[in-house]
């Protein structure tokens, strides 16, 4: 169980993440892309760790793994931003589109067993 230690990071990095990618949408200057300075640290930070590839290092069941982690990646990402409001300007088939891959990702759990 102990190559399982990695899903906490996991977490904590997608939370800061994704409020890197909401400072990022929200910056309202006007200035050209690549002169923003959140759009910078956004992509440097997004680019610093290549978790996925120091879990497959450690991987017992790579199938399993590599899905626990898209979906943990997905649910923390997503939830983080619901919870700092940036899907205040979501639609009905937005909701109904995330509602899916949730079901989808849930469905494919219930494959492995």
């Amino acid at each position: 169980m102990s190559h399982y230690l990695w899903i906490p990071f996991v977490i904590l990095y997608y939370i800061i993440y994704s409020c890197f990618s909401r400072i990022n949408n929200n910056c309202s200057e006007l200035i050209i892309w690549y002169q923003q300075k959140w759009f910078w640290i956004t992509f440097i930070f997004g680019a610093i760790c290549p978790f996925w590839v120091i879990i497959t290092r450690t991987s017992k069941n790579l199938l399993f793994d590599g899905i626990l982690y898209d979906n943990i990646m997905f649910l923390t990402y997503t939830l983080t931003i619901i919870c700092l409001g940036g899907a205040d300007k979501f639609v009905t088939h937005q909701w109904f589109g995330l509602g899916l891959v949730v079901l989808g990702s849930i469905l494919m759990r219930i494959g492995f067993n």
